[in-house]
């Protein structure tokens, strides 16, 4: 992996924070507003590297999952939440 992420979901933002494992470098993002066109639009930004992810499954995590998925289709996930069906 070469970016691992961590997400910390609320209501207004969602809190992003992410490491290169090759450049050690730390990064910080805040999505607003904290739907599924903010996320969206801040996951180019992470394209053609490895991701991993960590999310707190909390209320409206799926279409960040969801987001994640179709928008990064290298994107692991350590405890990869599930989706109802």
């Amino acid at each position: 992996m070469s970016i691992v992420m961590g997400l910390d979901q609320h209501r207004a933002q969602i809190s992003a924070e992410w490491l290169g494992t090759v450049t050690g470098e730390i990064s910080r993002a805040r999505i607003v507003p904290a739907d599924r066109a903010g996320v969206r639009k801040f996951l180019p930004r992470l394209r053609g590297d490895g991701l991993e992810v960590a999310l707190e499954p909390t209320t409206g995590w799926r279409f960040v999952v969801e987001e994640l998925d179709e928008s990064m289709p290298r994107c692991t996930w350590p405890s990869r939440p599930r989706l109802p069906r």
